[in-house]
């Protein structure tokens, strides 16, 4: 019986060729077919009569005993309908919506479709396929969903809501596909580390070629920076981050290291550290740029108790700033010149050297405080100062405050890792199948680049022009401050103009 089907489905299906009245489909199970006739109705095998011809009954027959029949001769040359009438009507459109059905299972079953979410791999086949919208309006996907939830669940485990229980399904052999390396030769899981009881659980993500970099020496400068917007969703909950630590050479970005993070604790930051100092013993970066975030910096010094730190000028400027706007202070600022200017001024207090207990940078204040009564505008101001002095002027913040003349002033490139992020997930928290898959595109991507780097050729272009002009022009403001030619005052005038951009962004003006 069914090797007269195989044969059919021989001719009709993989030659192209098309019987007489009826056309051998692809049923909805592997090694199932069914028949279906031009006069818009389907049938299953039922048994083979006698003289060899082929029985066929409606494939309603269970749910609708339906008693429609048909048959076909062992060449598939003479299809005869039954006597029996169809208890339904004709279903012009169900090779297309089968076939559609059939495809987008497939799909979901594929490892190399994890990245993509179900909606996305629904109307990828609908376009692929090329199927007369009409006919499968009525399989859309909200209806389609459950099937192919199933479809992906014979491949990926259940969704893991902890940490602890994503470990547990990374840790297993049958996993291991989940992140191996695009190219098959590493894997972007280190391992857990911590405890959940004390909340310091953290899953480690970087390959043992990444390792091996931070672990040559190269990275004297390291950047880091956390975002909760690129947790995976089921993980929401139970993590409060994810964090990035990067390298930056010859002004390419470089992501090594991302930490799924339990808890923003002190302890839960070491945990990650120390778990990185003991796999690349030679890792001890002499310059860390993070956020303000104390415990992120006090963690950075207990582990490598010689590293200095330094805080990232953009998000001081965006701070100030910002408190500037919520004071109510945009409109003074965008009508008068000189409110503008000594409010420029404040953000600008972070290019000062820091000295000794900071005094550039107190001798800075005191400047524009002087400047703001004699303008006349100090008691519009005074809260700003205010806020200025006991946030970020004092002794736990002052010393990752100044940016004095450090090659990079701002975190941009953990900035410009975490859109990378977002762009491979193409939306905020994503499953967590789909997380995992990109961070494996990111790792390959990273891997690349530094082979790139190490022939000796450029992974990204040049600088920007106005990038490199906005540090020449700062180069030649210090210069004129350290041999005496202007003051501090009139420092922070010239160089404030090079916060430009971002003052004039988070203000609107």
């Amino acid at each position: 019986m069914k090797s007269i089907l195989f044969l059919l489905t021989v001719l009709c299906c993989l030659t192209g060729v098309t019987m007489a009245g009826f056309s051998v489909e692809f049923g909805m199970r592997d090694g199932t077919f069914y028949v279906h006739s031009d006069e818009g109705f389907s049938y299953h095998q039922n048994r083979v009569m006698r003289g060899g011809r082929l029985s066929l009954r409606c494939i309603h027959y269970a749910k609708r005993r339906c008693r429609g029949r048909a048959s076909v001769d062992p060449e598939g040359r003479d299809f005869h309908p039954g006597v029996h009438r169809h208890n339904h009507d004709r279903d012009w459109n169900i090779k297309h919506v089968r076939r559609f059905r059939s495809f987008v299972l497939q799909e979901c079953r594929k490892r190399e479709n994890g990245n993509e979410s179900l909606r996305e791999i629904y109307h990828r086949v609908r376009r692929d396929l090329r199927c007369p919208r009409q006919s499968i309006i009525s399989l859309h996907f909200t209806k389609l969903r459950p099937s192919m939830d199933r479809a992906r669940s014979t491949l990926l485990p259940n969704i893991p809501h902890t940490l602890s229980e994503l470990a547990d399904i990374l840790e297993q052999d049958q996993y291991e596909f989940l992140t191996k390396t695009l190219d098959e030769e590493d894997n972007i899981y280190l391992g857990k580390f911590g405890q959940s009881s004390t909340r310091t659980r953290v899953l480690i993500f970087a390959s043992h070629r990444a390792i091996q970099y931070l672990n040559s020496g190269q990275v004297h400068t390291a950047f880091s920076d956390g975002t909760f917007s690129t947790v995976p969703a089921a993980l929401k909950g139970q993590c409060a981050q994810i964090w990035s630590i990067i390298a930056i050479r010859r002004h390419h970005v470089l992501p090594l290291v991302r930490v799924l993070m339990q808890s923003k604790t002190q302890p839960c930051y070491e945990a990650a550290l120390r778990a990185l100092k003991d796999v690349a013993p030679n890792f001890r970066p002499q310059k860390v740029m993070a956020d303000f975030e104390m415990a992120q910096a006090n963690a950075w010094e207990a582990v490598f108790p010689n590293v200095d730190l330094d805080g990232c000028l953009f998000h001081s400027s965006k701070d100030i700033a910002g408190k500037a706007k919520e004071m109510g202070l945009t409109v003074l600022i965008r009508d008068n010149e000189d409110v503008d200017s000594l409010v420029r001024r404040l953000c600008a207090l972070a290019l000062l050297p820091y000295g000794h207990a900071g005094e550039p940078i107190f001798e800075g204040l005191a400047s524009v405080a002087a400047s703001a009564v004699d303008l006349g505008f100090w008691p519009d101001l005074e809260n700003l100062f205010t806020y200025v002095s006991s946030t970020w002027l004092i002794p736990s913040r002052l010393r990752m405050f100044s940016v004095y003349r450090c090659p990079h002033r701002t975190n941009n490139g953990c900035e410009s890792s975490n859109a990378a992020l977002r762009r491979e997930f193409k939306t905020d928290h994503p499953v967590t199948w789909v997380f995992l898959y990109a961070l494996n595109n990111l790792e390959d991507i990273t891997a690349f680049d530094i082979e790139v780097l190490d022939g000796g050729f450029d992974a990204s272009s040049a600088r920007r022009t106005s990038a490199l002009a906005n540090d020449a022009a700062l180069r030649g403001h210090y210069a004129d401050l350290d041999e005496g030619n202007i003051d501090v005052n009139t420092f922070l005038i010239r160089a404030s103009r090079r916060l430009q951009n971002v003052y004039d962004m988070i203000l609107h003006l």
